[in-house]
């Protein structure tokens, strides 16, 4: 895989795993309709991993709805349950981990979100 080609190709991924009514955004936005989920590089984005290739570090934050008193956790981790298991099975993407739930804010809105962490080797190919 080549690193231009790594949000794309996670992007086809979870739109393919998602139902239509989940937003699937291939960067970071400014503003966001939940549930949604959307991909970002982590740190540290790229570090030497054999003598070709490299590991690429991103996470896939996954933005459940607005936060309220009483907020309800379970749109948050029927989506963080389906997405894991799709990504641990496949061949190009290693996950690490998910977070637990934090507040994100995006547009002036404050939500409830969950980072899915995972890693990938890039080369020449």
């Amino acid at each position: 895989m080549k690193l231009e080609t790594v949000r794309t190709d996670l992007y086809q991924i979870l739109r393919n795993t998602l139902a239509d009514e989940v937003g699937v955004i291939d960067a970071i936005p400014d503003s966001i309709a939940p549930p949604s989920v959307f991909i970002a590089w982590a740190d540290p984005w790229v570090t030497p991993s054999t003598m070709c290739l490299y590991l690429v570090n991103l996470s896939v934050i996954v933005v459940a709805q607005r936060i309220e008193p009483g907020g309800q956790y379970g749109v948050l981790e029927e989506l963080v349950s389906t997405i894991m298991p799709v990504l641990k099975n496949s061949r190009d993407f290693l996950v690490k981990d998910a977070t637990s739930p934090y507040p994100i804010t995006l547009g002036g809105v404050n939500y409830l979100a969950s980072s899915i962490n995972l890693s990938c080797d890039i080369g020449d190919e």
